[in-house]
């Protein structure tokens, strides 16, 4: 009994100490330099993670020239809504980021050429399309004013909690909760778009539209606050890492 709770022990510390582990949700990230912000527990060498073969430095692959121009026709499709108040080239525009946000990721698993700019800039991509595409539909009067705020001092205030996580070394987790939010989001950009373009059924995209609008919202808004939340007990719970300590970045947002 005791050798065997022992050798639990010492897998428990392996995965501590590997990474592995979590606190409160976060992932704890691969320690450096022999330590992380504690002290390295005691008879565990370091052993630094293998690198993923399948994930290169390649810059110029299909899948970043298809984020690259994903994020040269969001100010395009912005135009198209504000300044040539054009609702059907506003569709088509939106139709292809759509088409092109799958297409990107899917080529990048079937044909191998994931990539760490790849990584980057695909949620750069959502994140501008995400930020300036429902300013461009209050402006034109395609929804409320209010819901612009509420999805900004959101993402403001998750940004605020950054520092936090990087003070500590730890990666921030996404939930399940806010990708609803944000596929339920995503979808009712262009079905609020199909009921202003004048297609048919347009009444029922635009109903479609606002509920799936209104659904994302609250989503939205209930997983900021869990990340809000899960923020404060990380700065409680882990103390901030020491000062001449190795720094280890987080390869992900919230």
């Amino acid at each position: 009994m005791s050798a065997a709770r022992e050798g639990r022990r010492e897998t428990d510390l392996r995965e501590w100490r590997t990474g592995e582990g979590k606190v409160l949700g976060a992932r704890i990230p691969q320690p450096r330099d022999g330590h992380l912000s504690a002290a390295v527990p005691p008879g565990l060498g370091y052993e630094p993670p293998p690198r993923d073969p399948r994930v290169s430095d390649r810059f110029w692959t299909l899948p970043n020239v298809i984020s690259l121009a994903r994020i040269a026709l969001i100010p395009v499709l912005v135009v198209s809504i504000l300044v040539w108040d054009d609702p059907p080239l506003a569709l088509w525009l939106l139709g292809a980021l759509v088409v092109s946000d799958w297409l990107d990721g899917k080529i990048a698993r079937l044909w191998n050429m994931r990539s760490t700019w790849g990584e980057r800039l695909d949620p750069l991509a959502d994140r501008i399309l995400v930020a300036a595409v429902p300013v461009a539909f209050a402006v034109a009067g395609y929804i409320p004013v209010w819901v612009v705020v509420v999805l900004l001092v959101r993402d403001a205030l998750l940004v605020g909690t950054v520092p936090v996580y990087r003070r500590r070394g730890i990666e921030p987790e996404v939930t399940y909760l806010g990708k609803a939010a944000t596929f339920a989001l995503f979808w009712s950009l262009p079905l609020l778009l199909a009921g202003f373009a004048g297609v048919p059924g347009g009444e029922a995209f635009l109903i479609l539209g606002e509920a799936c609008l209104y659904w994302g919202v609250g989503l939205y808004s209930w997983s900021g606050a869990i990340y809000l939340w899960q923020a404060w007990r990380i700065a409680r719970a882990v103390p901030p890492r020491r000062p001449g300590s190795t720094a280890v970045e987080p390869s992900g947002g919230v």
